[in-house]
């Protein structure tokens, strides 16, 4: 697969401002790069590819928090999920293009508003049930993205909050990437080519964390949320587009 230069210029754009949607918005990272890839590199290989740049993505913010981690919520999640992350790889590279963006598109048309809903909700939970948690968010998180954003409330309803529960996302996520990127590499879906892009797209994130704190400073936690969430209706209906019209 060989990129015109026009691409990569708006790959890497993409890249800069997704993450810096994702740190003014704090959420949905994976998921706003997805959006603004598929219409140019295509549904199917948008997700491998993701999977490789927010890896390090992730490790950047990992390493500025590392010293805030659960590391105990980051084993029970990790223990319980990793199966069901490998099992949502293997079920997405068997799906035919039209069935990967029909399902891309139904899951953010129903998580957007299952995260509204879970937010609005104080949810408790002891510990030891994000184990259970872990196990449809493995699964989804291996066959999509955006799977953290409903996470999120669980881990804070066990008491995960503040820069413990950024650390620790950024920790699994690390951990989700890495493990999506080797089953991924595994298969034929991940070339060489497409790796390196990740890998550039990854790197492409890191301004874009820095200039998302900025704007962060100057403008309202609404508005975030609103452009982050209109960004992704889009992005939803047009996976749904390309499934059903092909």
């Amino acid at each position: 697969m060989d990129f015109a230069l026009w691409e990569l210029a708006y790959f890497a754009v993409a890249a800069l401002l997704s993450a810096t949607l994702h740190s003014v918005g704090g959420f949905a990272g994976a998921l706003l790069l997805a959006i603004a890839l598929a219409p140019v590199l295509g549904v199917k290989e948008t997700v491998p590819v993701v999977a490789t740049a927010m890896m390090i993505s992730h490790a950047s913010r990992a390493w500025l928090f590392r010293n805030a981690v659960d590391w105990g919520a980051f084993r029970l999640i990790a223990i319980f999920g990793l199966p069901f992350i490998i099992l949502g790889v293997l079920l997405y590279v068997e799906l035919s293009e039209r069935a990967v963006a029909l399902f891309l598109g139904t899951f953010l048309m129903i998580a957007m508003p299952l995260r509204r809903y879970l937010a609005g909700r104080s949810i408790t939970i002891p510990r030891k049930a994000l184990g259970v948690v872990a196990v449809p968010y493995g699964f989804l998180s291996g066959a999509s993205f955006g799977v953290g954003m409903i996470l999120a409330p669980f881990m804070l309803g066990a008491g995960i909050v503040g820069e413990v529960l950024i650390a620790t996302t950024a920790v699994l996520g690390i951990m989700l990437n890495v493990t999506k990127t080797v089953a991924f590499g595994i298969s034929p879906l991940l070339t060489t080519e497409l790796a390196i892009l990740g890998v550039g797209l990854g790197l492409c994130t890191f301004p874009g964390h820095a200039f998302g704190r900025w704007i962060v400073r100057r403008t309202s936690i609404k508005l975030h949320t609103v452009v982050l969430e209109t960004f992704v209706v889009f992005g939803a209906a047009y996976m749904l587009w390309k499934g059903i019209v092909g």
